[in-house]
């Protein structure tokens, strides 16, 4: 017999415990971190993400990996475009020149800036 969680509290607890467990952190320099996430993407691949410390703020960026491991080459302009639009349109920026997709965010929001670019690299590794 499977033993019943009593409490969707300890349900909550245990998928906390479980993405604490299972996420990777190392410290690039004093002020920048990279985050491997639990996301797999299309590749199989872990997701990655980096944090640098910016004043009071934090950056939150996939380092550009995402778009380069697509289309190393920037030769898909489509790909390229689609990749930006869905950037903006989940409130993240998109540098051209670096194919970087970033955000800014307080201390406060900083998990779940994390996770969700993790699941927006997810989202838009699919797409190649």
């Amino acid at each position: 017999m499977v033993k019943e969680l009593t409490k969707p509290v300890q349900l909550k607890q245990a998928i906390g415990d479980w993405i604490a467990n299972h996420t990777g952190i190392i410290a690039v320099s004093s002020d920048t971190w990279e985050v491997a996430t639990t996301a797999i993407d299309s590749y199989g691949d872990t997701v990655y993400c980096f944090v640098q410390q910016v004043g009071e703020d934090y950056l939150v960026t996939d380092d550009g990996r995402i778009l380069f491991k697509l289309d190393p080459g920037i030769s898909d302009a489509d790909l390229f475009e689609t990749t930006a639009e869905i950037a903006l349109g989940a409130g993240y920026d998109f540098n051209e020149k670096t194919c970087e997709i970033s955000v800014q965010v307080k201390q406060e929001n900083l998990a779940q800036a994390i996770i969700k670019l993790a699941q927006l690299q997810v989202a838009i590794s699919y797409l190649g």
